[in-house]
């Protein structure tokens, strides 16, 4: 659901998410930081566990273990600071998809009113200004949806866009489905770009705005805004894998199992209005939760369950099997093979993408293992070429903050990408080995 060192186990850190937040002001973005969902539900929960505790004794031990979580938290979460850092200056930084590198770091300078400083000065911040990828461009602030949030950021390696054919990856980020900004991914978007692949990042409505449920529509907005546009960003429309981590991979999970679940209905003569039932090439799962009564065993015995926003972010416990991709899968399939007429219709339709990787790692102690391979074995049921890859020396948050400080790459982060890139490019052999490890 989020890094270990989060109070929301969110995909980035609160430390990050309140010291930078686009160009906002920061008494602006301390009021949205305050405001946000995610806070309030861990206060509340922490608060709800304390007066649940029966005995004065009783309810000093579960707010002590509690501030203790809370604390160490917080501290991971200003180690983040830097990371958060580099990643807000990498993404002012990066050249407008069409606009020249001297027309921005001009425009940069002048904004910054460089004009006023001594040359050596100028120079310093010129180059902390200037583009740190090759090649890269970024396409900010597209719309796919109505809703505020319904915003995308493209990353376009350099090179002819005509002819629309490079792989894309679509990345939905994490954040215990109440936090979460897509540039504090743009070194993630801009290092897939300089090894040839488009990157579309997405953001989404942010729980408590909103449910789960409904940021999976939002989500199969954003694929289907892909789908229809990408081929103007020089990306191939029938190249394109979704990517998510932890609470993004699930909504990509449920994303597909709601295509299935349609394409399924079509096959069978059912009318099913103004849905997109198209399936991406491939689905790319990063320490996912798919089964969401399971996890919520897990996040209990944790002792975190009363802080996490995964309980009401599914409507409570009432909706935790109709928001578990695994079991929804498994339900499908089983239906379709004890129903003999239901399974001569659907026969020869692609429910799920032909191939699917899911990355997991036994140091990850926010989203264990058991959740990817109860997945990879629904999926490989229903005839998709699945595989888990396991990278045991990566941390939950590793998955997708690759960065330490300002633009060192982290430690075993080199094995694990080029995994990425080699399934995009259909070089993995997936279907040699069900498992991969590390």
């Amino acid at each position: 659901m989020g890094t270990a060192h989060a109070i929301h186990l969110g995909a980035v850190g609160p430390a990050v998410c309140c010291t930078v937040h686009n160009d906002k002001p920061w008494h602006l973005m301390r009021q949205e930081y305050i405001k946000n969902g995610m806070m309030r539900q861990a206060v509340k929960g922490a608060i709800m566990e304390v007066y649940a505790a029966r005995g004065m004794s009783q309810r000093a031990r579960v707010a002590t273990a509690l501030v203790v979580i809370i604390l160490r938290e917080v501290v991971g979460s200003l180690k983040l600071v830097p990371y958060g850092l580099y990643a807000h200056n990498l993404y002012l930084s990066l050249v407008p998809f069409g606009l020249p590198s001297s027309t921005v770091v001009a425009q940069h300078m002048k904004l910054s009113g460089a004009k006023g400083l001594k040359r050596g000065s100028q120079n310093i911040l010129q180059s902390w200004l200037r583009p740190r990828t090759h090649n890269v461009s970024i396409a900010r602030n597209v719309r796919y949806g109505d809703g505020e949030r319904n915003l995308m950021d493209i990353y376009v390696p350099g090179g002819p866009v005509q002819g629309g054919s490079k792989p894309v990856i679509m990345f939905v980020h994490g954040g215990v489905w109440a936090s979460g900004d897509k540039w504090q991914f743009s070194p993630l978007g801009s290092q897939l770009a300089q090894d040839g692949v488009i990157a579309v990042v997405v953001q989404y409505t942010l729980f408590p705005q909103v449910l789960a449920a409904d940021q999976v529509s939002e989500v199969s907005q954003a694929l289907t805004w892909t789908m229809d546009n990408i081929q103007n960003y020089g990306g191939h429309p029938r190249k394109i894998y979704v990517m998510g981590h932890s609470s993004g991979s699930h909504l990509c999970a449920m994303l597909l199992w709601e295509r299935a679940r349609c394409r399924t209905e079509m096959s069978q003569g059912w009318t099913v209005e103004q849905q997109d039932a198209r399936i991406p090439h491939g689905f790319i799962g990063l320490a996912g939760v798919y089964d969401i009564a399971e996890h919520y065993k897990y996040e209990t015995q944790r002792g975190v369950n009363a802080l996490s926003c995964m309980k009401p972010a599914m409507g409570g416990e009432k909706g935790f099997y109709s928001m578990s991709p695994t079991l929804l899968f498994m339900s499908l399939f089983k239906d379709l093979k004890t129903d003999d007429a239901a399974k001569f219709l659907v026969e020869g339709t692609d429910l799920v993408p032909t191939t699917c990787v899911i990355f997991t790692s036994d140091s990850d102690i926010v989203v264990p293992p058991d959740s990817s391979f109860a997945l990879h074995r629904v999926l490989t049921t229903a005839g998709c070429n699945s595989r888990v890859i396991k990278h045991n020396a990566l941390r939950h948050e590793d998955f997708v903050i690759w960065y330490d400080g300002w633009g060192n790459v982290k430690p075993d982060i080199g094995t694990y990408f080029q995994d990425i890139i080699d399934y995009v490019r259909d070089e993995i052999p997936v279907g040699i080995s069900s498992l991969l490890e590390y």
